[in-house]
């Protein structure tokens, strides 16, 4: 600011004198322009100085100049080498929107990084405590990613200010490493999901835990869904005795990397109403697809995304008039998953087929 100050100042005196000493400049438009032009050290050559003083003026403005222009881009560099540096250690502030936000780091993070760069198009937000430099290097692993981080403890609002979280598609949220016992890092998950979800209750928040005891304190966070990696592992064990080779099946099913994945999916329009056979034969002649479950997000999330200072009201509103209608207000928390229903089950509004689709 001060070195615009300075040209300004400088511009203007300039002028001036120009106008007392150059017969030729006879307004201050002319003289600005003769100063501007002269500083920048273009010279078109349309206003030349005659007298000495005038041309000892142009030598200082050509001067100054000089000097303007490369304090000005010293400046400018130095601005983009500090905020390069600042994200670089993860100090910055993310701007975009729509993102994900993966919060913590284990061995599972590469993982849901390579599947997300390889299955959505939207940015990466990473929030830990990992060394810069050792992070830079997980980053460099995917050039096609767009993926950026924050540095610090994810539970702490300005933290997750810094990654808008606001804004983001979703929020991920794994057990922190650097945590000494699996407890320990279940009760900072539960603090965080609290944290995000009272800057707002619309922000997705999905949760990878160690304990099952701390099921009852997630879903009182109102985490949107968990996740407990030690109850699939006697799963998968076990049934290498029970039913050999369904393994193989369920890994080929779970890998976005193999010919058939799973996917959910909207159902058209016109399946809506009419039944699950209906529905099934047209995945299988149009889609080459199978249809395997229906899951039915309620409709009382489409009406909590109603925006309002007061969401609590609305809530106690709705959850009234459901319990009017003799419905239990249990249900208006959860998501029905219907595997494999009969063929004459009618297709409901709000419900999303499961599909085993070609990748």
């Amino acid at each position: 600011m001060m070195v615009v100050t300075l040209t300004v100042l400088v511009l203007i005196l300039s002028g001036i004198l120009f106008i007392i000493f150059e017969d030729g400049i006879n307004t201050l438009f002319e003289a600005l322009y003769f100063s501007v032009v002269t500083i920048s050290t273009v010279g078109y050559g349309d206003i030349t100085p005659k007298s000495p003083e005038g041309r000892i003026i142009v030598m200082g403005l050509i001067f100054f100049g000089m000097i303007f222009i490369s304090i000005f881009t010293a400046i400018i560099s130095s601005i983009l080498i500090a905020k390069k540096i600042k994200d670089g250690q993860g100090m910055g502030r993310i701007k975009f929107k729509k993102h994900t936000i993966i919060c913590g780091w284990n061995w599972s993070v590469e993982g849901i990084i390579k599947i997300l760069s390889e299955t959505t198009s939207s940015e990466i937000v990473l929030i830990n405590d990992l060394d810069s430099q050792q992070l830079n290097s997980i980053i460099e692993k995917y050039p096609d990613a767009k993926i950026q981080f924050i540095k610090g403890d994810f539970s702490h609002i300005n933290v997750l200010e810094r990654a808008n979280v606001l804004f983001a598609q979703g929020v991920i949220i794994v057990p922190d490493n650097s945590l000494a016992s699996s407890q320990g890092a279940d009760e900072k998950t539960v603090f965080a999901t609290m944290t995000i979800k009272s800057i707002s209750e619309k922000i997705k928040v999905y949760t990878q835990l160690n304990r099952s005891e701390t099921i009852p304190y997630i879903e009182r966070a109102k985490v949107d869904d968990y996740f407990i990696s030690s109850q699939t592992v006697p799963y998968f064990l076990s049934t290498n005795i029970v039913s050999p080779g369904l393994n193989s099946v369920l890994w080929e099913l779970l890998s976005y990397e193999k010919e058939n994945v799973l996917k959910l999916t909207d159902i058209p329009k016109e399946y809506i109403g009419k039944t699950f056979k209906e529905l099934s034969n047209f995945y299988k002649e149009k889609k080459n697809s199978i249809v395997i479950a229906l899951v039915q997000y309620q409709d009382i999330l489409k009406m909590k995304n109603i925006d309002s200072a007061d969401t609590s009201s609305i809530d106690a509103f709705i959850k009234r008039k459901f319990e009017e209608a003799g419905r239990m207000v249990n249900d208006l928390e959860k998501r029905r998953i219907s595997i494999n229903p009969a063929e004459d089950y009618i297709v409901k509004e709000f419900e999303h087929a499961v599909l085993i689709q070609n990748n």
